[in-house]
């Protein structure tokens, strides 16, 4: 979304990311990646997640989705932990502090707040994809 965000301007639309973190852990992960062009929002209690119906794995079942990653060969353990030592620490800070079990969703509304697409995602892989949202911006605007 950051390197898309002149095109989502552009659009006329406002990107706006809330994340399943607290503001603390937020700040965390803006001092490791750097600013975003947007405002990041904190849902540590996960009251918007569960009122947009996100999906949320299991503990259980999210070791199993990384485990069958790692077997099958679709994923490394470094694909999933970082390497960098400041990346690294941020990721047990998340897993720590925060639901990493929630899944994400994308969303277009209007400007009146009426749904106008929607992607709920089903795994970590299935996020909708940047290109595919400036499409539907498109197509709907």
């Amino acid at each position: 979304m950051r390197k898309s965000y002149e095109e989502f301007e552009r659009l006329g639309v406002k990107v706006v990311a809330v994340s399943p973190a607290d503001r603390g852990q937020i700040e965390k992960f803006l001092d490791v990646h750097g600013p975003y062009p947007f405002e990041i929002y904190g849902d540590p209690e996960l009251n918007v997640y569960r009122e947009m119906g996100n999906h949320r794995f299991t503990t259980v079942k999210s070791l199993m989705y990384v485990g069958a990653s790692i077997l099958s060969g679709k994923a490394k353990l470094s694909d999933i932990v970082p390497r960098e030592e400041k990346k690294r620490e941020l990721f047990f800070s998340a897993v720590k502090n925060q639901d990493v079990n929630v899944q994400g969703s994308s969303w277009l509304f209007d400007r009146d707040g009426e749904v106008l697409w929607k992607h709920l995602d089903d795994s970590p892989k299935d996020h909708a994809r940047v290109k595919g949202i400036l499409e539907q911006v498109r197509k709907l605007g």
